[in-house]
């Protein structure tokens, strides 16, 4: 009796241990491929749009409505910045008139008649976003607002951008003045060719007509590494449009530039985390195999 008891005890334990092996076994090769699936999948996004773009590989890693027209705000500087390196050289001057010095906050505050350098110029539109000299530079460039914005939109049906239609220099709100976030990733991509545009974007501090500004896109002074290395961007912002970014960054994995670009984000602080998120996202991304020698 007593051994047939030790032989039942001893069958129900080798049950019991086949039966929690069998658990652990299941409960490990669930959480491999768990794990795989949280590296691939991309972030929610709280923003109307956001896209990300591998410039290099001129491939679109994240779209949330990336191709729906919307309003742009100040991500608009980004052309006048473009259209101004290459029309004007350094030293060549910008004309501020009483209209361009009566442009809504945010300015630089500069009395009609002043003139500022095109690389001066430059600084204030990317640093301070300064509604003022962006409209003096398209009065310099274009003769008048009208005239630039042609002129912009011809750059941006070069650049490849279908969905875009510029009305302003500055982003300011006009109905008709719209772009998408896909269009600003092409337009982003685009500014950062130039070496004057990067230096500005990185530019932490300038004096300019006595003025002291400092560079408004808080991702300059302390970026997060696992966005990879930060090379520039523009902010932008209207009750209209709400808080949008323009973010380009080197992969270091692979040496890509990824451009991140949120639309609509309803808070400043949303804005910034939510490029951080998709800029990780896309980093941990594995770089494509290179095809066997």
């Amino acid at each position: 009796m007593v051994v047939l008891f030790a032989a039942r005890r001893h069958r129900a334990w080798r049950l019991a241990l086949a039966a929690w092996m069998a658990c652990l076994w299941a409960t490990s090769a669930a959480l491999v491929p768990v794990a795989q699936a949280d590296t691939a999948r991309p972030p929610a996004v709280n923003a109307k749009a956001a896209v990300v773009y591998d410039v290099t590989d001129r491939k679109v890693l994240y779209d949330k409505r990336g191709d729906e027209p919307m309003y742009p705000a100040s991500t608009t500087k980004l052309m006048t910045a473009i259209l101004l390196v290459q029309h004007l050289k350094p030293d060549d001057p910008v004309y501020i008139s009483e209209t361009a010095s009566r442009q809504p906050r945010v300015r630089l505050g500069l009395r009609p008649g002043t003139e500022l350098t095109a690389e001066q110029a430059l600084l204030a539109l990317v640093m301070k976003s300064a509604n003022d000299v962006a409209y003096g530079i398209a009065e310099t460039i274009g003769g008048s607002q009208e005239g630039f914005a042609r002129m912009m939109n011809v750059e941006a049906r070069l650049i490849g951008c279908t969905h875009t239609r510029f009305v302003t220099p500055n982003g300011l709100h006009a109905d008709a003045h719209t772009t998408s976030a896909k269009d600003i990733a092409l337009i982003t991509a685009k500014a950062i060719t130039y070496p004057r545009i990067v230096r500005a974007m990185q530019t932490p501090q300038a004096t300019i007509a006595g003025r002291t500004i400092r560079n408004g896109n808080r991702l300059l002074y302390s970026p997060p590494p696992s966005i990879g290395e930060f090379i520039g961007g523009k902010t932008g912002f209207t009750s209209r449009a709400m808080y949008c970014l323009a973010t380009a960054v080197r992969r270091p994995s692979d040496g890509h530039v990824l451009v991140s670009v949120v639309f609509g984000a309803p808070r400043k602080s949303l804005m910034y985390r939510e490029t951080i998120r998709l800029l990780t996202w896309a980093n941990r991304l594995s770089p494509p195999e290179s095809p066997a020698s």
